[in-house]
């Protein structure tokens, strides 16, 4: 009884202060975001588009490849696919762009707890960071939703 009183509360919190429940992300994005975990540790390769080797665009189309979802392969391209989605809305499998002077140049694959998956560059292994750390603040450019989450 104690316990339904305290989840009333909560409840009744949330209502009050305008806050829904948080979101529960299901479907394709949420697959999408376990399996790119399997990748962790994948080195860069220029071009690479298998798990002998990714780069940040390739990790992705290949991600998605998985599900039957058709991506382009590069990233400035992919940055026009799907639906455009504030960064605070973010939910597992949605794509997280970034940009050097104006131009799209970097793409990472949301997993969560704001966290991004991503081929960083050469001499690096795919690797899970903060979209918060400095660097991604900076250049962070766009967010897009390309499966059916």
């Amino acid at each position: 009884m104690k316990k339904l009183a305290i989840c009333l509360a909560l409840w009744a919190l949330f209502a009050i202060n305008g806050c829904g429940a948080p979101k529960v992300p299901s479907g394709v994005g949420m697959d999408v975001a376990k399996t790119a975990h399997s990748y962790l540790g994948v080195p860069y390769v220029p071009g690479g588009r298998s798990p002998k080797g990714f780069d940040c665009s390739g990790l992705v189309w290949y991600v998605y490849q998985q599900y039957g979802i058709k991506l382009p392969t590069s990233s400035s391209k992919q940055a026009g696919v799907g639906e455009k989605v504030d960064k605070d809305e973010l939910v597992p499998g949605d794509l997280v762009f970034f940009q050097t002077k104006g131009r799209i140049h970097h793409v990472g694959l949301y997993v969560g707890a704001g966290k991004m998956i991503h081929a960083p560059g050469r001499g690096k292994k795919v690797i899970k960071v903060s979209i918060n750390d400095k660097y991604f603040k900076q250049h962070y450019a766009l967010s897009r939703r390309v499966s059916q989450n």
